[in-house]
């Protein structure tokens, strides 16, 4: 049996090359598909990782009492048994309520990266004309190029921006999928069909969530119910916020599908018959 290198599976070695060494670090701005994949897998994998190290704690305590009841000991290894006990209880209450802590950091993660995607991506495209028309420009007159300062370059792209009507993007604002479908509209890139409403439901919770565990230490505002009623099913005014596994399933689930539906439409449209009904299927196995 190959033991080490020689058994990786292909999924399980790009998982340990990405954690060996970032990709991101290998490329400069500008690789926004690429780097939004890389973050989501790192996210993804250091969460399994905080999980599976949760796990093992609880198993390694009882495998040391066992070995303890068995070929005794003194008293020193009576105190480390009882660091170990304290360090199970401590990982066995964050299994019991569901890891809250690990999938509220997760989310955040997992939502920056899809705010990353499409605020810079729609950057990219929106000023991809004017780019090839000043690389054009400079290959038709390279003694006229290497005369052009900085000042003179950002002259010319403005003055291009106008000439070829580049459309303005405004920052990103809002919940729900409206957060992200306003900006790409002007690129001609919105939607072709409806967004299911339960995505846009769970797009808009996990906005609002973001910016409560950011600035209001997890705490549920009146602002916050506003901006996503649906949320007073679960909780009041004031209530802390406590992420399941199952809300981290729904919500990673959202902010992947979208995210891919977002990359399609610049790289080949998905096909008509799809069902955007299958989201909720899109979280990671096992997550």
């Amino acid at each position: 049996m190959a033991i080490g290198e020689d058994g990786l599976g292909d999924y399980a070695r790009e998982q340990l090359e990405a954690a060996r060494h970032d990709p991101r670090l290998d490329r400069g701005h500008g690789g926004m598909v690429a780097d939004f994949g890389a973050a989501i897998e790192e996210v993804e994998r250091t969460r399994m990782m905080a999980i599976i190290g949760l796990q093992e704690i609880r198993r390694f305590y009882h495998r040391e009492h066992a070995d303890f009841d068995r070929t005794g000991g003194d008293r020193r290894r009576e105190c480390d048994l009882q660091v170990y006990w304290q360090r199970a209880e401590l990982a066995q209450a964050e299994i019991e309520n569901s890891h809250p802590s690990i999938n509220a950091q997760a989310l955040i993660g997992l939502y920056s990266a899809l705010d990353a995607l499409v605020e810079q991506f729609a950057s990219a495209l929106r000023d991809l004309p004017v780019l090839a028309t000043m690389n054009e420009a400079e290959k038709e007159m390279p003694e006229a190029a290497e005369h052009l300062t900085p000042e003179l370059r950002a002259q010319l792209v403005t003055a291009l921006e106008k000439l070829l009507k580049i459309p303005e993007l405004k920052r990103l604002e809002k919940q729900g999928a409206a957060r992200y479908e306003r900006r790409l509209r002007r690129l001609g890139l919105g939607a072709r069909r409806p967004i299911p409403k339960d995505l846009d439901r769970a797009l808009r919770e996990v906005g609002v969530i973001r910016d409560l565990l950011i600035h209001r230490a997890g705490r549920i505002d009146k602002e916050a119910l506003q901006k996503a009623p649906s949320l007073t099913r679960r909780y009041e005014e004031g209530e802390l916020i406590r992420l399941s596994d199952e809300d981290y399933r729904t919500y990673s689930a959202a902010i992947r599908w979208y995210g891919g539906e977002v990359i399609h439409r610049v790289y080949g449209r998905p096909s008509e018959d799809e069902d955007l009904d299958d989201w909720r299927q899109h979280h990671i196995s096992g997550a």
